[in-house]
């Protein structure tokens, strides 16, 4: 533990692979000046600790740090993940409304007063909300035939109904009706 400089510098020949070899001098230019000492400091470290590289406690030490740092890259990258996904579109569709907010504003042009300015009859009929005779006899015809053909799939459906009580719940009304011709309604009342 205790380095002695006093001691004489005998030196012996230790038999190495010469890739650890080339590994320990790399390793040893960090570590300490001289190839002794850092074999020394090696030792002194694991003798210290009471361990050595090959104790299961400390395998079982590197797998834990190993596992820990797996989870650790899995849980950024999740959040990276779930930052893209989510944060970055929000905050792009909040920025694109403040965006639009202040086009429109620049847009706007000053209050004009409607006395001065020149409209034709159509153009007061627009600005007032009002139809021509022509659309409003268009809209009341399509509205009654509508109506027609809501009152007879209505009459079909009334037609259909059946009152059905289980052995076991409640009773229930049970609507014969073809899926083709439900389908069909679907369609039609969804435009």
């Amino acid at each position: 533990m205790e380095k002695n400089k006093d001691r004489k510098s005998l030196f012996s020949a230790i038999s190495i692979n010469r890739i650890t070899a080339a590994r320990f001098r790399k390793f040893s230019k960090n570590v300490a000046p001289s190839h002794s000492e850092s074999l020394d400091d090696m030792m002194d470290f694991f003798e210290a600790t009471k361990i050595h590289p090959r104790s299961p406690i400390f395998r079982h030490y590197i797998g834990l740090y190993n596992y820990v740092i797996g989870r650790l890259d899995f849980i950024i990258a999740l959040l990276r993940e779930h930052e893209e996904k989510y944060h970055k579109p929000t905050y792009n569709m909040l920025a694109g409304l403040f965006d639009k907010a202040e086009k429109i504003e620049a847009k706007t042009r000053p209050l004009e007063e409607t006395n001065i300015r020149r409209l034709t009859r159509e153009e007061w009929e627009l600005e007032d909300g009002k139809v021509s005779q022509e659309e409003y006899d268009l809209l009341s015809s399509a509205r009654q035939k509508d109506r027609r053909e809501f009152s007879e799939i209505l009459s079909k459906i009334i037609n259909g109904i059946n009152k059905v009580e289980p052995t076991f719940g409640k009773p229930y009304f049970k609507i014969d009706i073809d899926f083709t011709e439900l389908d069909i309604l679907k369609r039609r009342y969804e435009r």
